[in-house]
């Protein structure tokens, strides 16, 4: 097992537990306490648990836990992390768009003390925001795409038309060098071009699992966006390809 996969894992069990032990972990992972009491430093200093004596706790004063009625997520951290990244580029009077997906809808969860417009056309991101007074939330309207919160369609494409963005944050199924950058559907990629349009800066967004893979539908290549904000473990050659094309990455590595 990886570290990361490793570190992931305990992670899910903090949420679960609220407390490991560094022996049970050794014993489960098959590593050395040492080994373990490394990893347990790593999330110490993120700010996600609190040593004591022979484990750790969940710091629950930091720590936002997936919400009961969502899917688990092992890379919730990771995404919760780029939600607070984008939300430092977040100026106040900013009127932003935040594509569907969980990565956006942490960006919307960091947006507490913000003073912005956001359009979104998921439903989801629109409900996390109801309750935050600084912020005004437009949401597209359209047709709702089967199983989702996402809308699209003719409705979705006229709400669009005839407003301004400063950033436009997009979340992305897949980030390939050949495929490029790819979501579910036509009708989202149809959304996205016309925000684009509109917007003065485009940010994608995708936590580091995404890349080396390929959705349904192409997107653009990945200089589409001259910013990416993802995390410190996305693979290396998509590190060059960025610096070598003058795209801007941003990982959580910067902030730690």
């Amino acid at each position: 097992m990886f570290a990361i996969e490793r570190l992931n894992k305990i992670k899910e069990l903090l949420y679960k537990e609220k407390r490991v032990d560094v022996v049970e972990l050794s014993d489960m992972f098959s590593v050395t306490e040492v080994t373990i009491r490394r990893d347990l430093d790593k999330l110490e200093q993120k700010g996600f648990l609190v040593k004591i004596y022979g484990g750790a706790v969940l710091n629950e004063a930091t720590v936002q836990q997936p919400r009961s009625n969502e899917p688990q997520d092992e890379t919730f951290q990771e995404k919760q992390m780029i939600g607070k990244i984008a939300s430092e580029m977040i100026e106040h009077g900013d009127a932003i768009f935040l594509s569907p997906g969980r990565t956006c809808l942490e960006i919307a969860r960091s947006l507490k003390d913000k003073r912005v417009t956001v359009v979104t056309n998921d439903m989801t991101i629109g409900m996390a925001m109801k309750d935050s007074i600084g912020i005004k939330v437009i949401l597209t309207g359209g047709d709702l795409i089967p199983s989702t919160t996402t809308l699209v369609g003719g409705f979705a494409l006229q709400a669009l038309d005839g407003i301004f963005i400063n950033k436009a944050f997009i979340g992305v199924k897949g980030a390939h060098i050949d495929s490029g950058y790819t979501v579910d559907s036509y009708e989202e990629v149809m959304i996205i071009q016309e925000v684009k349009k509109i917007s003065s800066q485009l940010i994608v967004v995708a936590d580091y699992t995404k890349f080396n893979r390929t959705g349904f539908a192409k997107l653009g290549d990945l200089t589409i966006a001259k910013t990416v904000i993802t995390n410190k473990q996305v693979p290396s050659e998509y590190k060059r390809y960025y610096f070598e094309s003058a795209v801007k990455l941003y990982t959580a590595f910067e902030l730690e």
